[in-house]
């Protein structure tokens, strides 16, 4: 959106205050009510995995996912997606994101694996149970992540 912070309700009274020092209380411009500012976001990269991308940076995401919001939010974008087509067209559920969001896309099938790409393969259980095991160490994970990426 471009804006430097989002005022928002339902925090004042919480812990929320208490752990996040940049979270400010201002007075409500329009009314008799405080409310809470919120920094904006700035990522400098998005990674993302999309079902279909084209060409030109187009990508077709599911539009209950915040990725077209990240990726006009982010410095940088870059989509994995499960298809390269030759143009992007809009289906049931999806949403397009344009190119000008997207400076790269990479075609990379089960680029989602081991969480779910509906409509190409569900969620592997085992192996986010294995993920979470060898996360606990850096050495355990490292050796996942060789074994995982092979």
């Amino acid at each position: 959106m471009g804006l430097p912070f989002l005022p928002v309700r339902g925090l004042i009274g919480t812990d929320y205050l208490r752990i996040r020092p940049d979270f400010q209380i201002i007075k409500n411009p329009y009314g008799e009510d405080d409310l809470v500012a919120i920094p904006a976001i700035k990522p400098d990269l998005l990674l993302m995995h999309a079902y279909k991308a084209d060409r030109f940076g187009n990508v077709l995401t599911d539009k209950r996912e915040s990725d077209p919001l990240l990726a006009r939010a982010s410095d940088r974008a870059i989509a994995t997606a499960e298809e390269i087509v030759p143009h992007v067209e809009p289906e049931a559920d999806k949403i397009i994101i344009p190119g000008i969001y997207i400076d790269a896309v990479i075609h990379l099938p089960g680029g989602a694996k081991p969480t779910a790409c509906p409509g190409y393969y569900e969620i592997q259980d085992e192996e986010i149970r294995r993920y979470l095991q060898a996360a606990q160490t850096p050495e355990t994970f490292r050796q996942y992540l060789e074994e995982f990426l092979a």
